[in-house]
């Protein structure tokens, strides 16, 4: 294990003031989840279980009591088509027997078979809404409304879940910020990355299957527990590999060279080399060196000629602006470690650049062992 002293790091016993925030949205986001599970989502899957319950009303009920059970009412369809932006639903308009014209909005796709205008149609109630539409001369159809009372339960579900699964991630972002940050010295190490971005896609997955689709809560159950499952044997896997690989500090990178001249973004950590403002890097034969010009055609700023590689390397959180280049709308990044005399210095390249800065630098030469 790392100690506190070995990662350097100036947060190695994180402040409350930075684990907070986190952990205190984590924990508001999972209580907030968990109530829409316990409060509308069960309220609508049992206003579903009494609908699957319900039978067709007998004749002469009195309102009360018809509101419990299924009212079919004849109607002809008027107009049959798609609406909103991109034809997002589908509708139907229909004439009851009074001459009243309805508007439904359908779900999913709709009528399997295109009505024409006029056929006969019911549309069954219960509760005092138009739940599903019967339609078809021969073996008859059905098409719930967007009332339909099995997919009630779509949007608290899929923001309960969403804030159940995402809650724990903020959590676990401020603990390890707070308790275990000195377990490793990277600013983005995979103890953080890999639960986060697992956890972080399978909520996004469910809130997405809830809201996109018409499952019933039973199959959006099982969907659940199978990403739950996969997430859990992925973060166990990564985990496992890495406790038999282990970790190491040094990122193998192969140099690449060639005779064109590449031009890329690069920045210098700690800024205080006076290589110049950057933040272009510009690597050719016999060049190397910083421009603020995209092209790295002006204001070019030399390399000093004895700048050696000392080694690739992640980010680690001790490195000046590391948090600062991680805010940033650009590629993962690597740290080419790098002495000029008896200064060193820490040039971050994104990772598929890194190949042509390691081919531009010598290597330094390691000390020798002593036979």
């Amino acid at each position: 294990m790392i100690t506190r002293e070995q990662t350097k790091r100036p947060d190695a016993a994180t402040s409350w003031r930075y684990a907070t925030l986190p952990i205190g949205i984590g924990a508001v986001a999972a209580l907030v989840g968990a109530l829409l599970l316990l409060v509308p989502v069960r309220t609508a899957d049992a206003a579903a279980r009494a609908f699957a319950a319900a039978d067709t009303c007998a004749p002469g009920l009195p309102p009360r009591e018809r509101a419990q059970c299924l009212s079919p009412e004849p109607a002809t369809v008027e107009r049959y088509g798609r609406g909103g932006r991109g034809d997002t639903y589908t509708y139907v308009e229909v004439v009851l027997g009074d001459g009243r014209t309805r508007h439904l909005d359908l779900q999913g796709a709709g009528f399997r078979v295109v009505p024409a205008q006029g056929d006969p149609v019911r549309l069954v109630s219960w509760r005092g809404e138009v739940r599903y539409v019967v339609y078809g001369s021969g073996a008859p159809r059905t098409a719930f409304t967007d009332a339909d009372p099995h997919t009630a339960y779509a949007v608290p579900f899929g923001w309960g879940a969403f804030l159940l699964l995402f809650g724990p991630v903020l959590i676990w972002i401020g603990s390890w910020q707070r308790w275990l940050s000195h377990r490793s010295r990277r600013a983005a190490p995979w103890q953080v990355m890999v639960p986060c971005v697992t956890l972080g896609l399978l909520s996004v997955g469910v809130l997405t299957a809830a809201l996109a689709t018409d499952l019933r809560i039973g199959q959006l159950l099982r969907v659940c527990g199978a990403g739950l499952a996969l997430a859990a044997v992925v973060i166990g896997a990564v985990w496992i590999c890495k406790a038999l690989r282990g970790e190491s500090d040094t990122v193998e990178v192969e140099p690449r060279r060639d005779d064109r001249e590449h031009v890329f973004i690069a920045h210098v950590l700690g800024d205080d080399t006076g290589f110049g403002p950057g933040p272009y890097l510009v690597v050719a034969p016999g060049v190397l060196a910083f421009s603020v010009d995209p092209t790295g055609a002006f204001r070019r700023a030399p390399l000093p000629s004895g700048l050696v590689l000392e080694q690739v390397r992640p980010v680690f959180a001790s490195d000046p602006g590391a948090m600062e280049l991680y805010g940033r709308y650009e590629p993962t990044y690597l740290v080419a470690q790098c002495r000029d005399g008896e200064r060193e210095v820490l040039i971050a390249v994104p990772r598929k650049k890194m190949p042509w800065l390691v081919g531009a630098l010598p290597k330094a030469e390691r000390p020798a062992v002593p036979g």
